[in-house]
Formats: C-alpha cells, structure tokens, sequence
C-alpha cells in the first residue's frame, strides 16, 4: 500500500531564507577569521623574529670565527715554533736573535693585521712590528713592568692556566686600540712568555659587527659574560683580563629584570656544555624589549649574542594586504554562492522534484520528516519514496557487508596486537643486549680515547664487545656470534655468560688461554661436543690483553684480525688464527697464536667484525673490504677517535649506497694510554 503523505506547511521562500543564511555566516566567519588572523599574524611574527635571530646568529658566528680563528691558528702556530722557543730562553744570542726576529717577520706578514708582538719572560721585553715595518731594526720596545697598569694583561696572562686569551686592550706605548690574541709560549711546563698578533678594534668592529637589518645588532661577550666587542665603543670591557670581576662591563648589567640574568646565565652555560647550537629568548636591555639569539664560539670561548627588535623588522601592518585580500576573498566567496546556489540548487530542485516523482513505482514508508512546503520538501517526499524500495533490496546485503567489516576489522586488530606484542618484545630484548655491553665511563677510563660503531642489522644482532679492567691490566675482547637478529643476540647473551665466568671467576686474562676455554666451555653450554643433529652454533673472537703500565699489547685472534695504524704511516693487519671457537666442527684442544704488538706513542690499535668487509656497495655490489678500511686507516690515523669515527662512517655510507646492510657490523678504535705517555694504564 501508500504511505499516506506528511502535510504541506506554509510556503516560504527558500531563496531569501538562503540569503539571510549566507549573510549571517559570512558576519559570523568574518569575524572569527579576523581574529584568528591576527592571532596567526602574531604568532608568525613571533616565529618569524626567532628564526630570522637564530639563522642571524649562527650566520654571524661563522662570519666571526672565520677572523679569529685564522689569527689564533696563527699566533699558536708562532708560539709552538721550536726557535722562537730557544730564543726565549737564550735572548742575548745574536745569532738565535736574528733568526727569531726573520722568523717573527714571516708570521707578521701572514697576519692579517700585518703585525706581531711577542714578550720573552727572561727579559719581559715588548718586541713588536707593524703592517707598515716601521719598527724594523728597532723591534724591541719597552719592558713590561709588573707596578704599571698598562702592563698587567701579560702578568694576567701568564698567571692563568688557559693556553691563550683573546683581550681587547689599549695599548699606552703604541698608542693602538685592538682585540689581542695573547698565546702563552710553553716549554713542558715553563712558560716561557707570550706572543701573537692583534686585530685593530674599530676595524674589526667594522668588519664583523656590520649589520645589514635595521633593528639588528650583535655583541659579543665572554663565558662570564663581559662585553668584548659592541659597535658603541663605551659598552666595551678594554683590558678585562687584568680586571676584577666587579670591574668588568658586563651583558649581565645592561638588563633591567633579575630573573633575566639568571635566565641568561643557565643558557650560557648550556651552550658552553654543547648542550644546543643556539638559543633564543627574550631580554629587556636598558628598558628596551629584544629578542636575544646567542650562539658559542667555542674555539675562542665567547659567545655572539643578536639582539632582534621584532617591531623593527617584522611590523603587522605587512600584513594588512593580507588581510584586506582575505576580506574580499570571504566577500567574492558569498556572492559566488549565492550565484551558484540559485542557479545549481534552487532552479534544479524544481525539475528535480517531477524526476523523482516519476521514479516512484512503489509503496514506500515515509522516513524523513518534511518540515517545510518548498521544492526541497517536495524532493525529500520523493526520496522516501525511493528510499523505501531501494532500502527493501540492499538491506540484507548490508547486513552482511556490516558483519564481514566487523569480521575484519577484528582480525586485523588481532594481527596488530600480535605484531606489536612481538616488536615490544624485540625491543625489550634489544635493552637487555645493550645492557650487557660495557657502559661508556667504564670503556673511557679502560680504554682512554676511543670510539665504537655498533650497528646491528637488525633491532638487536649477534656483535658484542666485552671490556674488563683490573690491577693486572685491561682485557677487550670483540666477539661476532652465528646469525643476526634474534637467535644472534640469544648467542651472545649466552658467550657473554660464558665469558664472564671465565674472565670474572676463573681470571683467565691471557688471550690464547681465554679463547681455548672459551671454545671448551661455548662447545658445552650448546651441547656442541660430538656428532648429533643440531646446527652449527659459536662464534669468531679477538681478545686483546695490555698489562698495567706497559706499553705493549698480547693479540690472539679466532677468525678476526688485529689491526694498527701510526701516525702518517699504514694501516697493519695481523691475522687471527684460521679456527672456530664453539662449533661441533671445532678441536676441543684448538690452540691459538699470541701476538705481541708494542704500542710506541700516537699507535691506535683497531678491531672489527667480518660485516664491515662484507657489506655490498659499489657500483657491483661488492664487498668494503680490508684494503679499503686499512686506506681509511692510513688517511686518519693520526687524526682524534671521534674525527676517524666520522670518517670510517662517511667512508662505509658513501660505499653502502643504496645497498642494505648484510650483516651485523662492529668497528672498536682506541688509542691506548700507555701509548701516549709514561702513565699508568
């Protein structure tokens, strides 16, 4: 049957209903777009003034460094020389005298200020030439008095235990304003005197504190916070190494609020500790707001600090073709849908309305309310019209579509438990490997200077290091077990195990004996002993011993190489022993090679795992290889552990490519004390 029809209310027009509709809501966005659009406005020129100060400062930063550490590189260059040196101690001698003095010339040549100075602490003569060479012959100036305030930056100097000091001072005999930088010439522990080169200040001031914003300027400052350099000369500390702290111009007294020093203050000294590049923070200086980006110089330890007045170079009113754009976007807008709705809705409805009326050819149950008498109430009747038939055909198979995404959906979910249960396991197991390595404080003091690339393939692998250190010496043993993953990392908990009952409880320290009870006791923990089913379960090893305070190093390898590089020199492999230690196929008896290296001073000594000579890169895919790595060994030997680090890495990535990592991969670097001095190790 007919569902009987709802009756027609009043007729309005939708046309006008539509307009007022429109209108209100254009108010309405308008409104709530302004104030969102301020509010945007304020915070972008918030982000803006932050990220201009923070690029400016490290732009400036580098614009600094490039000067001064040219001119300091030079000036330690100057008091390391072996002659200047012997001179110093030996000033009378004529012959030492005149070749210091060309030698002085040299470096005064190469300064960019075309100057030295340099004060023997035998005579405290003033020795000094200019970029003019109008002191050529007459070098030798005045002698530093220890009674004369003039003089007090060299006695300051030379009471300080830092190598060097930069110090912008005025210099009363020369009658010359510049930044100096003061090196202490050493010999051992004797200080010898003090020489280098100075930057003229208001040049320098020029150069570097020239700024191209308005509203823009840079100080820079020293760890304790005194002003070393400004544009306006009178803010500047002259001398400030020779002063008491309450006698020092200091950032710290140009800003008006407590709480701003303090602030200031704990981020200095973040910087200083390399915790971040920069910072940004906001500082009244003499009552005037600025927002403060402050990066460290740490080769100079001062820091840059750019003080931004965000009015001066983001102002809102840049906004305001912004916002009048918005304005009459919202306005072309509403008038487009106004347009558009009497033209796509209003007249369509009307046609609409007899085409689905025709459409209707069943007994259909009225299901939308039809509130209003205009043609989209009449539409509405006619899609519940429609409605009805087509709801009696795809009811059922909703039913089912409803019941097969429930079906799924839970199935995924339980698959997504299960991979998350399992990645929350890996993971954990991945703490408990990582757990049974050496912590790094330890490592430092067994090892001295150091570095370790650990790279599993995988969340957790079967590479491990050991580290033990006693009144005897220090053992380090480098181990790569069967597979990678999962059953690679159960090996190694299980040869750490092993390990630390042969080491700890037993005290065996010596290489050769340590990896024949290693194999023994590995063979039977794995039940490895004779023939039987099972796989091949153990492990490669190279187990390094240096005695306390000798400057030697016993190496016994299974299967894994010892390696050492001098300074300037090539990279040395000494070969492991060709056995397995643990497998069913090794020899219960299996005896290994003790190798004796010396360790004369600057040596570093390396070992490594096969996965770092295997991993495929190149255009071929091939392995890295020995060669490869003892080249990357040649090349920075003499360099710092953390600088070979970086460069064995950058050397495997630049090989690696595309390449996915094979194997696990394990690289242990270290510069053993006794190596470099007469110390205990």
């Amino acid at each position: 049957m007919t569902d009987q029809l709802a009756p027609r209310p009043h007729k309005a027009g939708l046309k006008r209903q539509f307009l007022l509709l429109i209108v209100v809501i254009y108010l309405i966005t308008g409104a709530a777009a302004l104030g969102v659009f301020m509010l945007v406005v304020g915070n972008i020129t918030q982000q803006l003034g932050e990220d201009f100060a923070a690029q400016y400062a490290l732009r400036q930063r580098d614009r600094i460094l490039a000067p001064i550490q040219r001119e300091l590189a030079l000036s330690l260059k100057l008091a390391d020389s072996p002659l200047l040196k012997r001179w110093a101690q030996d000033e009378h001698n004529p012959d030492l005298e005149v070749a210091a003095l060309a030698e002085l010339d040299s470096y005064r040549r190469h300064f960019a200020d075309r100057s030295f100075f340099i004060v023997p602490e035998a005579s405290r003569h003033f020795y000094f030439n200019d970029a003019a060479n109008a002191y050529h012959g007459r070098e030798q100036g005045h002698t530093l008095n220890p009674d004369l305030p003039t003089d007090s930056w060299y006695f300051a100097t030379m009471t300080q235990e830092a190598d060097f000091n930069l110090n912008v001072n005025y210099d009363t005999p020369l009658n010359i304003y510049k930044l100096w930088f003061n090196v202490v010439i050493r010999e051992g522990d004797k200080k010898l005197g003090v020489g280098g080169t100075g930057l003229e200040l208001d040049r320098f001031i020029q150069d570097v504190l020239q700024e191209d914003h308005p509203g823009v300027s840079t100080v820079l400052l020293d760890q304790d916070g005194v002003i070393k350099a400004h544009r306006n000369r009178a803010y500047i500390d002259i001398n400030a190494v020779a002063k008491l702290d309450t006698e020092r111009k200091t950032l710290f007294q140009l800003l008006n609020l407590s709480d701003q020093q303090a602030q200031l203050r704990k981020q200095m000294t973040r910087l200083a500790a390399g915790q971040a590049p920069f910072v940004v923070l906001p500082l009244t200086v003499e009552g005037q707001p600025y927002l403060a980006a402050i990066a460290y110089l740490d080769e100079v330890r001062w820091f840059t600090v750019v003080l931004v007045d965000i009015a001066s170079v983001y102002s809102s009113w840049q906004f305001a073709p912004l916002a009048l754009l918005l304005a009459l976007s919202l306005l072309t807008l509403a008038t487009a849908l106004i347009l558009l709705l009497n033209r796509l809705v209003l007249n369509p409805l009307a046609r609409l309305h007899h085409s689905a009326q025709a459409m209707a050819t069943g007994d259909y149950q009225q299901q939308a309310m039809v509130e209003v008498d205009n043609e989209l109430g009449e539409l509405t009747l006619a899609f519940n019209q429609m409605a009805h038939t087509v709801r009696q055909h795809t009811g059922h198979l909703e039913q089912l579509v409803d019941e097969r995404t429930i079906a799924l959906r839970q199935a995924n979910d339980q698959l997504a438990d299960a991979h998350r249960q399992l990645m929350d396991s890996i993971e954990y197991a991945q703490l408990i490997q990582q757990s049974l390595l050496p912590r790094p404080e330890p490592l430092a003091r067994a090892l001295g200077e150091h570095f370790i690339i650990w790279r599993p393939r995988n969340i957790v692998g079967g590479d491990f290091y050991y580290c033990r250190e006693d009144t005897r010496g220090c053992l380090l043993l480098l181990a790569d077990c069967t597979g990678h993953g999962v059953p690679g990392a159960f090996m190694t908990m299980a040869v750490s195990t092993v390990l630390h009952y042969i080491a700890g409880e037993m005290g065996i320290v010596d290489p050769v004996r340590l990896l024949q009870a290693l194999n023994q006791r590995v063979r039977d923990a794995l039940h490895q002993q004779g023939a039987g089913e099972g796989g091949e379960n153990g492990l490669d090893a190279g187990v390094c011993w240096q005695p306390a305070g000798e400057r030697k190093l016993i190496f016994a390898g299974a299967r894994l190489d010892f390696y050492y590089c001098d300074p300037g020199g090539e990279g040395v492999r000494v070969r492991g022993d060709a056995r397995d230690i643990g497998y069913r196929r090794s020899a219960p008896d299996a005896t290994f090679t003790a190798h004796l290296i010396d360790l004369p001073p600057g040596r570093t000594v390396y070992l490594a795992t096969d996965g770092l000579f295997d991993q495929a890169g190149g255009r071929k895919g091939l392995g890295f290889g020995r060669q490869r790595f003892q080249q990357v060994l040649q090349d920075c030997g003499a360099h710092p552990l953390a600088a070979q680090r970086e460069r064995l890495e950058q050397a495997l990535a630049d090989w690696q490519g595309d390449h996915l990592q094979r194997d696990d991969i394990t690289v242990i670097g270290f510069r053993p004390a006794g190596a470099a001095s007469d110390e205990r190790f």
